[in-house]
């Protein structure tokens, strides 16, 4: 079938794509947090280096995979921003949950998928490279990126068969949930666009819901840097942390924000575990 509805010398009418039309539901849903933002460089010179060192060993390794291995250390030192918050009561997790897209080639064009790490602080780098490449080839064989996708698009087929109001509802009646925000989207969301652009700047993403925390990650640029007397180039990542203010307070974000530069700088430990 195609994919227009109607079809002029002006203009083009398409339909709207499912996994399009999922989202929209999806936001429109959330709960509206009272968010603040942190836009940070993170200087990930360093990590660069090790990452380069361990691919010219064979190691399957990425900048992504080292940066969410590091958001999941975060988490697990700072369990009071591994949360959400449901109506008047904080819900604090204990498994770090990593949830973010990839985008996947559908029938409908090019779409982000949804795949989740679970208990992500306790995986090595090279163990979360290896489960997104999974998620890739999955999908290229059976068209269903991750359990969590499969999920989801079972679910929404379900729903739409039924009125908007009534969807609205039902997901509502989701987001209420501790456990089902969990099993379906993890503790935490990070989403990157830093493979797309090499422009500098920062991506703000749409972020609602209940998270105490969710990160963005942008371009990595080289940029001079005054240290020890001298000027240098350094590598540094633009990154926007979303804080969530009905959770946390500036005075912490800001230490975790310092954390997590400590962190990035100490790429050896995090990346090559053993030597820990």
């Amino acid at each position: 079938m195609s994919a227009y509805s109607k079809t002029n010398s002006e203009y083009k009418v398409k339909k709207l794509p499912f996994f399009r039309r999922m989202a929209i539901d999806g936001f429109d849903t959330l709960p509206q947090g009272h968010n603040m933002m942190a836009l940070v460089e993170l200087d990930v010179t360093n990590a660069h280096r090790v990452l380069l060192q361990q691919k010219e060993l064979g190691k399957q390794v990425s900048l992504f995979a080292f940066m969410i291995k590091c958001v999941a250390k975060m988490l697990s030192e700072y369990p009071n921003f591994n949360a959400t918050r449901v109506g008047r009561k904080i819900v604090e997790y204990n498994d770090v949950d990593i949830n973010f897209p990839i985008e996947l080639d559908t029938p409908q064009g090019k779409f982000p998928r949804q795949i989740s790490i679970r208990r992500a602080s306790e995986k090595t780098v090279e163990e979360i490279y290896q489960e997104i490449s999974n998620a890739r080839e999955r999908h290229r064989t059976s068209g269903i990126a991750s359990s969590e996708d499969a999920m989801a698009i079972r679910f929404m087929k379900k729903l739409f068969l039924l009125p908007k109001w009534v969807r609205s509802r039902v997901l509502k009646f989701v987001a209420n949930s501790p456990t089902r925000i969990k099993q379906m989207t993890g503790t935490t969301f990070v989403t990157s666009v830093s493979s797309f652009s090499n422009l500098p700047g920062y991506a703000v993403p749409y972020m609602a819901g209940s998270r105490a925390v969710s990160f963005a990650l942008g371009s990595v640029i080289e940029k001079p840097a005054f240290i020890n007397q001298a000027i240098v180039a350094r590598k540094l990542l633009h990154m926007t942390v979303i804080f969530n203010h009905d959770i946390v307070d500036g005075a912490p974000a800001a230490r975790f924000v310092s954390r997590l530069q400590e962190l990035v700088d100490s790429a050896d430990n995090i990346i090559q575990p053993t030597q820990e």
